[in-house]
């Protein structure tokens, strides 16, 4: 008597029958995350106490939890915390566990959960998504809503989130001669603008956002803590070629408003068009798109341009979280910063 996955994902019960002798029974459940939870309730149902039928434990779904600790940390918590952990939970976290008794959160759940995070995004998300649904049941358990926390000791995947050298000039301009249509556009703007890749700034500018007589964009920011929109300068050369995109668009593309768009429909994501560039362009090293977010800070405080400034171009809430965030950026920076020392006249 035992649950257990196939091999072709879905979950099985599997018990010896009480009314034919030596007959074992097998109940399926479905794949992923709610096969199993339906698979481990049945199982507790069936077995929970000895081989008497018992009632699998109740508590309470995990959204409900969360719910009242986000309710219970709003006044403690930063709203720019408060922000972030809401934007996780309502994308990522609670279409996958909310519905989720709390005492059927097992490492079993988990580790299904992280398999299908992990195939999206790096560890490293994974790992701070893990830690907050910890850190919510572990208040639970604090709150005396929940009797123990069911992941206590759970083992998260290790981070990945190594410092990552931003593209060098040559990177940039090979990425760009590799790349589509789409993806050079992409590039191009998020080199003279620091955009955050995806739909939210990005993807989704339009050329209503264009301000032709200020040389501006207006950005709707994405929600990381900072302001809800903002303006970023157009670049000369930037300009000169959306102007050129701009006559282009209006004559081959008159149905799409979207600055960067593929096969006349907005963009959701260059992973792929950005993965095969590199590999064409002879890049070998890991490299991201949101690298080139790093170029623009790193090329900018290089050049001495001002902290502040910068910090408010990328959307951040703070200049605090520009140089935490790319600290390891320039040597060229750093190279000016010590050649302001004076010399040593003593000769050796």
């Amino acid at each position: 008597m035992s649950f257990y996955q196939l091999k072709d994902g879905r979950w099985v019960v599997q018990y010896r029958s009480r009314t034919e002798p030596g007959r074992m029974v097998r109940e399926y459940f479905g794949r992923g995350i709610h096969g199993a939870t339906k698979a481990r309730a049945r199982h507790e149902a069936l077995f929970g106490s000895g081989n008497q039928r018992a009632a699998a434990p109740i508590g309470m779904p995990f959204s409900e939890i969360a719910s009242a600790y986000l309710q219970a940390n709003s006044g403690r918590l930063q709203k720019s915390s408060i922000d972030c952990l809401i934007y996780k939970l309502s994308g990522m976290i609670l279409p996958e566990i909310g519905h989720v008794d709390i005492y059927h959160i097992t490492p079993q759940i988990m580790d299904l959960y992280v398999q299908k995070r992990i195939a999206k995004v790096k560890r490293s998300t994974v790992h701070r998504e893990l830690s907050d649904i910890i850190a919510i049941l572990n208040w639970g358990v604090s709150r005396g809503m929940i009797r123990a926390n069911p992941l206590a000791g759970y083992k998260k995947p290790s981070r990945d989130d190594e410092i990552m050298q931003p593209p060098s000039g040559g990177e940039i301009e090979a990425l760009i001669e590799h790349a589509p249509e789409h993806l050079r556009r992409a590039l191009i703007i998020a080199y003279y603008t620091g955009l955050r890749p995806g739909r939210a700034e990005l993807f989704g500018i339009t050329w209503e956002d264009i301000n032709w007589a200020d040389e501006t964009i207006m950005i709707r920011s994405a929600k990381k803590g900072g302001l809800k929109s903002r303006i970023v300068p157009i670049h000369p050369d930037l300009a000169r070629r959306l102007m050129s995109w701009k006559k282009y668009d209006k004559k081959n593309n008159p149905g799409s408003n979207h600055i960067i768009y593929y096969k006349g429909r907005p963009v959701a994501s260059l992973k792929t068009a950005f993965r095969t560039a590199k590999k064409n362009a002879g890049i070998t090293r890991r490299l991201t798109f949101y690298s080139m977010r790093h170029a623009f800070a790193t090329y900018l405080l290089g050049e001495s341009a001002d902290l502040k400034m910068t910090s408010q171009i990328m959307g951040h809430s703070s200049p605090e979280i520009t140089m935490r965030v790319y600290q390891h950026g320039s040597m060229a920076l750093a190279r000016k910063t010590i050649e302001k020392l004076p010399t040593i006249n003593h000769e050796t």
